[in-house]
């Protein structure tokens, strides 16, 4: 429970910080006009559009090798497709690569796994009793074995 008020409080934290990040580029598109682009690209003539295509290429060969472990015969692959049987693989490999776009201190990226296990395959508002302590360790344990296999697949493609 306090592990999730501290992620909470960190997403709002980070949240904010982006609002005034946005605020502040708002502000100086009204103060400089198009001029402002300068301020935030240094390299506006370069050939960020190129790199930017490789980018999107990488990032969709790594969702596709992320689709292709969650249809395979892997034992964590198995386990996933089971708890999460109501999603399409394409919607769970949506929902984890999110979880892998949150940074990896404090165990943010396990808890989020964890929680999108228990969220889409107990159900969001669930009344089942929180203190099954085997049910808890084994959605942690299939979370950490997902991020393992996950970081395996996508340092293919980094």
């Amino acid at each position: 429970m306090v592990n999730e008020q501290l992620v909470r409080q960190q997403r709002l934290e980070k949240f904010v910080q982006h609002l005034e990040e946005a605020r502040k580029l708002q502000d100086d598109i009204l103060k400089y006009g198009l001029a402002a682009a300068d301020l935030y690209f240094g390299d506006i003539d370069g050939d960020w559009l190129e790199k930017w295509r490789e980018n999107e290429q990488g990032q969709q060969k790594a969702f596709d090798s992320l689709t292709a472990f969650l249809s395979s015969g892997d034992s964590v692959a198995v386990k996933l497709r089971k708890l999460l049987k109501d999603k399409s693989l394409l919607e769970i490999a949506a929902e984890l690569e999110k979880c892998l776009n949150l940074p990896e201190e404090n165990n943010e990226r396990l808890f989020e796994v964890k929680n999108l296990f228990t969220t889409n395959a107990i159900g969001k508002e669930s009344n089942r009793d929180v203190s099954d302590e085997n049910n808890e360790i084994d959605l942690v344990d299939l979370a950490q074995s997902l991020l393992e296999k996950l970081a395996d697949i996508l340092e293919k493609h980094d």
